[in-house]
């Protein structure tokens, strides 16, 4: 049965997650589903997260663990590129080793793909804390509209690593990869660039994806310099590379978000970090924008006021 199926390789990046991935792991051992691979990826966990995937690796050959190769940058960017030189699926699901499956993600998730010619569907996704009972919300009310690219830019419509399926002959055919000089955003960085090449996608609004909201996960740990240069480069690179695909409107929200990036530059005293993005957004903004700016930044560092005038 499982051969007239396509094979779905499931990528999962992990760093000291023991206290995790195996719920993570769980929900894939338990998909509907039956047709897949998972690739674990270490990133040089100091804990027990090796001798908690190795359970799962031996009581089911789907499983594999791998160690991220020391020549390979260190990062979750790295193990999610190399997991996917590594797999052999006809599909690609890559997913975090803090989140759950929907026993039904890949079967519904699947089916749209053999029943279309779009090259990646993305379905919902629900936040929960502490337990998967615990649900807080959806992580965005929008997935999809027609000017999905600059409303995906500009954040008015949203979804993680976790919720598409892509197909492999897609990824191939533009050589699409995650950016391992990116900290932070490095998913934004990833669909933007693929929403430039299609003309459309698949979505569903069912939540097949639960997205753990915890203390130790990137999204809520305090910025340091390397993220808050990764922000900058991702909303630099969407304004600087397809901002004539981009309406002033949406231009405007991606300087915005630029300027708050500078503020906390300026705030955490990383100021080559802030000369550079003055030097690289120079062009970008009007002569009363830099004006206004430059009094910012002067304020700030020598007053530590002018918050007004990043916004």
């Amino acid at each position: 049965m499982e051969d007239k199926w396509p094979l779905v390789s499931i990528i999962i990046p992990t760093y000291n997650r023991a206290n995790l991935i195996g719920e993570t792991l769980e929900s894939i051992d338990n998909q509907i589903y039956k047709h897949w691979e998972c690739i674990v990826v270490d990133d040089g966990s100091t804990d027990n997260t090796k001798v908690i995937v190795d359970e799962f690796v031996k009581n089911n050959t789907k499983f594999s663990y791998l160690s991220r190769p020391k020549s390979m940058a260190k990062g979750a960017n790295s193990c999610r590129n190399y997991g996917y030189e590594k797999s052999k699926g006809l599909l690609i699901n890559w997913f975090d080793s803090d989140d759950i499956m929907h026993p039904r993600k890949l079967e519904i998730q699947v089916g749209h793909l053999e029943s279309t010619k779009f090259q990646f569907t993305v379905c919902q996704t629900l936040v929960f804390k502490h337990h998967i009972d615990n649900i807080i919300g959806l992580r965005c009310g929008k997935i999809y509209s027609k000017s999905f690219f600059g409303d995906f830019v500009t954040n008015k419509i949203k979804w993680l690593t976790q919720a598409p399926l892509f197909k492999r002959q897609f990824i191939d055919a533009h050589m699409l990869r995650f950016d391992e000089t990116l900290s932070q955003s490095q998913e934004r960085d990833f669909f933007i660039r693929v929403l430039d090449i299609v003309n459309d996608y698949h979505y569903d609004d069912t939540p097949l994806v639960y997205f753990r909201e915890h203390n130790d996960s990137i999204s809520h740990s305090a910025q340091t310099k390397d993220m808050l240069k990764s922000n900058f480069k991702v909303n630099y690179r969407a304004l600087d590379i397809y901002g004539d695909k981009l309406n002033d409107s949406e231009k405007k929200v991606l300087k915005k978000g630029i300027k708050q990036v500078l503020k906390k530059t300026i705030q955490n005293k990383y100021f080559k970090l802030s000369n550079e993005i003055l030097k690289k957004m120079y062009f970008h903004l009007s002569f009363r924008e830099r004006l206004k700016i430059r009094l910012g930044v002067l304020l700030l560092k020598n007053i530590g006021k002018g918050d007004v005038l990043f916004n």
